[in-house]
């Protein structure tokens, strides 16, 4: 009996009742099994062949595996795959965008189009500024009046004193008068200070406001040129429309070079222009802390 290992030679003690034992070499590792003419390899033997899901099974995550594509990621082995469409996820967001653009584009179409929104923004900004600039020069008058109103009540009050006196008043009468005619104007005079005070401050305001109303009626008649160079350029809106706005983009370039020409021409013939914005009660001296009526 071969009691020697057929891969390395280690030989162990074997006998006839070892006969269907299994061991494993000490020295090499290998499976061993004991027979009548000794010591023999343990070969397994084949296993019956899987069924034939299993098999389409493992030939499917075999193909998961090494196909040098990016586009299919195995997520299990069960056959689960997370596939990546050739754009991904930046494919679906582009297809989102264009669904808002598409979306943005009907918005644009059913609004007139893009020459009627420059046009009607323009036009607005025209008008919106234009306003704000008549708004200021109603605040001046506005402030102006109140000052007169303040020192005509001041002149009602000083010409009440004057009605019951005689032709010949004494001159008690009159220190008495000129004492009631000083209480009256020490009155008035804080009130008339803080309205000179508004109306100063009221003008400034309106004044430097004239810049930034400026610069949005030029922003204005730049959308409307532009909304108007659009109804010129297409041929969707109707002819008459097209007319419209090339008499509207006309009379406008007109009015700005007349009106801006007139303006830089008035402010270098009269440099003391801005004396205007002077309230009245400044002749009066009010914001020197004078009585009116000591003057």
């Amino acid at each position: 009996m071969n009691n020697a290992c057929p891969s390395c030679g280690a030989v162990y003690a074997v006998a006839a009742k070892d006969i269907g034992r299994k061991i494993k070499c000490k020295k090499c590792g290998s499976a061993l099994i004991v027979s009548d003419a000794g010591f023999v390899l343990d070969v397994p033997t084949a296993s019956p062949p899987p069924p034939a899901a299993a098999v389409a099974v493992v030939a499917e995550v075999e193909d998961d595996f090494d196909t040098g594509d990016d586009d299919e990621v195995v997520t299990s082995r069960r056959g689960k795959k997370d596939k990546k469409a050739s754009g991904g996820r930046g494919g679906a967001d582009l297809g989102a965008i264009a669904g808002k653009l598409g979306g943005l584009s009907g918005l644009v179409e059913k609004l007139g189009g893009m020459s009627t929104i420059l046009f009607s923004f323009g036009v607005f900004l025209v008008i919106f500024f234009t306003f704000m600039t008549k708004i200021g020069e109603a605040a001046n008058q506005r402030a102006d009046a109140y000052l007169s109103k303040l020192e005509g009540e001041m002149e009602v009050k000083k010409a009440g004193l004057l009605k019951n006196k005689s032709a010949s008043p004494k001159e008690e009468d009159i220190k008495k008068m000129m004492d009631e005619e000083k209480k009256i104007s020490e009155e008035y005079l804080p009130k008339l200070i803080e309205a000179e005070q508004d109306a100063k401050a009221t003008h400034t305001s309106n004044i430097r406001g004239k810049w930034s109303d400026r610069w949005g009626t030029m922003i204005g008649f730049v959308f409307v040129a532009f909304g108007c160079i659009g109804y010129l350029r297409t041929e969707q809106p109707p002819l008459v429309l097209r007319i419209v706005a090339a008499v509207i983009l006309s009379v406008m370039m007109i009015v700005v070079f007349s009106s801006y020409s007139g303006s830089d021409s008035g402010s270098s013939s009269s440099p003391s222009s801005t004396g205007s914005s002077t309230p009245k009660g400044g002749k009066q001296g009010v914001g020197l802390g004078m009585p009116p009526g000591n003057q």
